[in-house]
C-alpha cells in the first residue's frame, strides 16, 4: 500500500480476502488491510476493485469504508494511454471447469447471497468451511488444464470487448502471453515475501516480482 501511494490508480482484480462473509461480520485479521486501504485512497490513489471467487461478497459499505469504487460486472474495460484494456478476475475463462461454473452461477445469485447474509455469523462461517472444503475435494481430482483459461473463452472475451490488452488473475499462473487475439497478462498470487503485480506506466505494461 506503501508503495501504491505513489500511483494513480490501483485496481485489486478479486480474492483480496481468503473469505469475505458479509460486511457486517468484522473480521480482525482483515482489519489492518482495510485501514491499509482506507488510508491509501485518502492520499488521492483510485481505489477499484472487482469482486474473486473468494471475496464475491464484498459490498457497498467496504466499499464506503475504504474509499473504493466496487465493480459488480465480470469484465470492465478501462482506458489506459488512450488503449481499451479489459479487465476481469479471470475465473469466468476456466470454462473447462464446468462444476466450477456450475457452483458460481449459485454463488452469484442474488437470492442465495440474501440468504446467506441473513444467517447468524456461525451459521455463515460453516457455511463457507463448507464449500471450501467441497472446493478442496474437488480440485484435488482435477487436471491442471481444466483449471485453467479455455482458449475459447480468452478469444472470445477480446472479441466481445475489441480490446487488445487483457489482464486477469485467479489462475495463479502469472505470465505475459502474446497471441494473435490480443496480450493477455496474468497476475500471480500473494506469498509472504512476493507477490506477482502488474504496473502501467509511460504507456506500457510490466510484470513484475514485488518483494
Amino acid at each position: 500500500m506503501q508503495q501504491a501511494a505513489t500511483a494513480e490508480t490501483l485496481w485489486i482484480l478479486g480474492d483480496l480476502f481468503e473469505a469475505w462473509l458479509g460486511d457486517d461480520i468484522g473480521d480482525p485479521a482483515c482489519a489492518p488491510v482495510v485501514d491499509a486501504l482506507a488510508r491509501l485512497s485518502d492520499t488521492g490513489t483510485a481505489l477499484h476493485l472487482l469482486h474473486g471467487n473468494r471475496d464475491f461478497l464484498l459490498g457497498e459499505a467496504f466499499a464506503t469504508k475504504t474509499g473504493a469504487t466496487l465493480h459488480r460486472d465480470d469484465e470492465v474495460i478501462v482506458e489506459l494511454s488512450g488503449e481499451a484494456t479489459l479487465l476481469l478476475h479471470g475465473d469466468t475463462l476456466c470454462t473447462g471447469d464446468t462444476d466450477y461454473q456450475s457452483l458460481r452461477v449459485m454463488l452469484r445469485n442474488p437470492a442465495w447471497q440474501r440468504d446467506f447474509l441473513a444467517g447468524t455469523p456461525a451459521k455463515r462461517l460453516d457455511a463457507a468451511r463448507a464449500l471450501r472444503e467441497r472446493s478442496r475435494e474437488a480440485t484435488a481430482g482435477k487436471s491442471g488444464g481444466i483449471m485453467d483459461v479455455d482458449p475459447d473463452a480468452v478469444i472470445a472475451a477480446f472479441e466481445r470487448s475489441q480490446c487488445r490488452t487483457m489482464i486477469h488473475g485467479h489462475t495463479h499462473r502469472p505470465a505475459d502471453h502474446s497471441t494473435p487475439a490480443g496480450r493477455r497478462l496474468v497476475l500471480g498470487d500473494w506469498h509472504d515475501d512476493h507477490a506477482e503485480i502488474i504496473r502501467h506506466e509511460d504507456s506500457r505494461f510490466f510484470l513484475e516480482t514485488w518483494r
